[in-house]
């Protein structure tokens, strides 16, 4: 028998879905104080691999809320991956940047998800102001101009429960119940398939390839990952006359069509999973105050390895945003820039997944013949661009430094580096556990900080941002009275040094989340940023609603 409603007590963030994205959001929100509610109506984590790959972005996000060196002694480097062609011969390389890191962490790195996920609700358990309820459900929401109010269920016994909530953010996956409510149009972007997909650990010797293998062969299209330890994985295209649920239904047959690939007897079989593999992203991913992110915003083919980096990246977007927005440092408007920022990034890796998809995926001899020729004189006259970075794009709209003429500045919307650093002759450490998610005016030259004149520097404080100064190898461990006590920090491998000379600049914008919203090439120069960058956050703010900020 159903029981009476019970109303939680009010929060500041409703996150319906405990997947990585909104662990993400959990974390990145509790970290700053916020009450949060996140359910989900599983009872435990899902305890096979799913998501495998992803990048030095993710780490760096993790790397906020202090889990990332947790995260990455876990993982293991990704090894490369060869598409092969109709003769076994490589067609494409796919490989990770080489050294230096310059975001500080590992290119990208494979992982068995149970095991990041495990982390990340651990890091949730020791926020004082996040509490999580597994096994309920999210049955609907209205909303109002100042808050959400939802409808969940317990699904233990079906007792209904009320919270009301400032924001709430959908990480519900693909079959997102919010993104339903809400009717959100969605745009497909033409990418269609059955795929099998088969996890397995090594038991036994075998002879398997040390770099992951795109198998781009028109009899049966599929790709082979190297992940970390002995699990090992396969996805194989089902062809056109195959029906998806003889696959789901018989072990016989998964384990028939993987000895296409594979000597299965050292095999020890771990998960089978047959998918429909979309490219999809949704039209608006803010509704008032409710937002979409993750899965329940986009769907893409696993033919990068971004859909969980993607859904890190909306968290890590939106987390700041609304943080600036509940203390009053910004105007609600900066909210719209979740989706203007996000939606564009994710459709063009959509897009160049889908890409892959389509090269790995060809079923005509003809037209595979015709690729492989292409693609081969590409790779050996050196026009294919091997580097696997280098397809995942910087933001090109939104909250970031414009020409007159509405084109973005030189550098902006570019994901900033993250040198190694020490104050004085501390231990060497990666800048943003010294400088925080905050907007970050970085120079090299002490001239340039100190010719700040009060409004500049009244405009880094009225937003949060901080000043700081780093040279290569003239660290003293003191702070400069000159330019307003700011930190001087040394760097170790002259990174910010060199990056910023390739800019011909002095100084550099970084905004929470380490995008780059502009560079200065003088100090006059990064006064007119600053003048910008207020204009973008306060001045609209100051003809908003303030209520809701507390």
């Amino acid at each position: 028998m159903q029981t009476q409603n019970t109303r939680l007590n009010d929060v500041d963030v409703l996150i319906s879905g405990y997947g990585p994205t909104g662990a993400t959001l959990a974390n990145l929100m509790g970290k700053r104080g916020y009450r949060v509610l996140v359910i989900d109506q599983e009872s435990a984590i899902y305890d096979k691999p799913r998501a495998i790959t992803a990048d030095q972005e993710v780490l760096r996000v993790l790397q906020e809320f202090g889990v990332a060196d947790e995260v990455a002694a876990a993982s293991t480097p990704h090894p490369g991956t060869d598409y092969v062609g109709l003769q076994g011969q490589v067609i494409k390389r796919f490989y990770p940047a080489p050294p230096p890191n310059a975001l500080g962490w590992e290119p990208s790195w494979m992982f068995v998800q149970p095991d990041l996920e495990a982390v990340l609700r651990k890091a949730v358990d020791r926020q004082p102001h996040v509490r999580s309820l597994l096994a309920h459900r999210l049955i609907g929401f209205e909303q109002d101009p100042h808050t959400v109010t939802a409808q969940i269920q317990r699904l233990s016994d079906g007792a209904p429960l009320t919270v009301r909530a400032r924001y709430a953010i959908a990480a519900d996956g693909a079959s997102s119940i919010v993104r339903k409510q809400l009717a959100a149009p969605v745009e497909d972007l033409a990418f269609d398939e059955w795929w099998l997909v088969v996890d397995a650990w090594i038991s036994g010797p075998i002879q398997l390839p040390e770099r992951c293998v795109q198998y781009c062969r028109p009899s049966r299209p599929g790709t082979y990952i190297v992940g970390p330890g002995t699990l090992r994985r396969w996805e194989i295209k089902l062809l056109p006359h195959e029906d998806p649920a003889h696959f789901r239904d018989s072990h016989e047959a998964v384990w028939r069509i993987l000895g296409e690939f594979t000597d299965t007897r050292s095999l020890t079989h771990c998960r089978t999973a047959v998918y429909r593999f979309h490219a999809l992203v949704v039209h608006d991913w803010r509704h008032g105050r409710v937002f979409l992110a993750g899965d329940a915003a986009h769907q893409m083919p696993p033919f990068l390895g971004q859909g969980l980096c993607a859904g890190i990246r909306d968290a890590s977007n939106l987390a700041w945003k609304l943080d600036a927005v509940m203390r009053g440092l910004s105007g609600d408007h900066l909210l719209d820039s979740y989706t203007v920022e996000r939606k564009k990034h994710v459709r063009t890796v959509v897009g160049h997944a889908k890409s892959f998809g389509l090269i790995i995926g060809e079923l005509d001899v003809n037209k595979a013949r015709e690729r492989d020729r292409i693609l081969e004189q590409d790779l050996r006259l050196g026009r294919a661009e091997t580097i696997r970075q280098r397809f995942i794009p910087g933001l090109e709209s939104g909250l970031l430094a414009h020409k007159s003429n509405g084109e973005l500045q030189t550098g902006a919307g570019e994901l900033f580096i993250q040198p190694w650093v020490r104050q004085g002759q501390g231990d060497w450490q990666r800048l943003d556990d010294l400088t925080g998610p905050r907007f970050v005016v970085l120079a090299s030259s002490l001239d340039t900080l100190s010719a700040l004149d009060p409004e500049s520097l009244g405009i880094i404080q009225a937003i949060d941002g901080r000043c700081v100064l780093v040279q290569a190898g003239t660290a003293s461990g003191h702070e400069s009275r000159d330019a307003h006590a700011t930190p001087i920090f040394e760097e170790r491998d002259g990174l910010l040094t060199h990056w910023l000379a390739a800019y011909h600049a002095v100084a550099v914008i970084a905004r929470p989340d380490k995008y780059v919203y502009g560079i200065a090439q003088n100090a006059h120069h990064l006064r007119q940023l600053l003048l910008e960058l207020r204009a973008a956050l306060i001045e609209p703010a100051v003809q908003g609603d303030r209520d809701e900020h507390g």
